[in-house]
């Protein structure tokens, strides 16, 4: 038995708003927290980010971190160390260029065993990455509504041919998620960025 924390994360700033409802064990270490909250909104793990927690920034430390002492470095930490109750809120940053902001809500907490990291709900797609943060993103939607924009033919020739604006693959996430469950107990001790390539 253990605790289960029941998230909501959006993605601020879009409209209609894009986020997931998503379940993790409160003993999932801060790195693997992030590949999961990638996973479940469909970002490529491609920028840097940074979680902020009240006052304490937490993120991907790199060689030239040395003189930031005030971030904490995500593979050291646990959920379980930040002692989050039910209603807490907190940050989430992802590419530090386009600035995609995210707020993730802690709706609830219970007992039990979670067999995966398991995503139970979510409305539209996730933006593509490098298309110039959530203004950009909208900018880009309200092209390819009218064929006649000057910038229409770059966005469809840039974008995957299967680019729903409306759609989230909700099984497809949590097949990612089952496979990234497996590896996780697997590889206790690794560090699990970036997945896409360790999968």
């Amino acid at each position: 038995m253990g605790r289960i924390l029941h998230l909501k994360i959006t993605l601020m700033g879009s409209n209609p708003l894009i986020w997931r409802r998503f379940q993790v064990t409160e003993s999932c270490r801060i790195d693997r927290f992030h590949q999961i909250i990638q996973i479940v909104m469909g970002w490529q793990n491609a920028h840097l980010h940074e979680f902020c927690f009240q006052d304490r920034k937490i993120g991907m430390l790199l060689d030239d971190d040395f003189d930031l002492p005030q971030v904490e470095d995500e593979t050291e930490l646990y959920l379980s160390d930040l002692s989050l109750g039910n209603g807490d809120t907190f940050a989430y940053l992802y590419d530090f260029g386009d600035s995609w902001e995210h707020i993730v809500d802690l709706e609830n907490i219970s007992d039990g065993v979670l067999p995966h990291f398991f995503c139970t709900n979510g409305e539209r797609a996730c933006p593509p990455e490098d298309c110039g943060g959530i203004w950009g993103y909208e900018e880009m939607l309200e092209a390819l509504k009218d064929p006649s924009d000057p910038q229409y033919n770059d966005w469809t020739e840039w974008l995957p041919d299967d680019f729903d604006p409306g759609r989230f693959p909700r099984e497809e996430v949590n097949d990612e998620l089952k496979k990234f469950t497996v590896w996780c107990d697997e590889h206790p001790t690794e560090k699990s960025t970036p997945w896409h390539q360790l999968r």
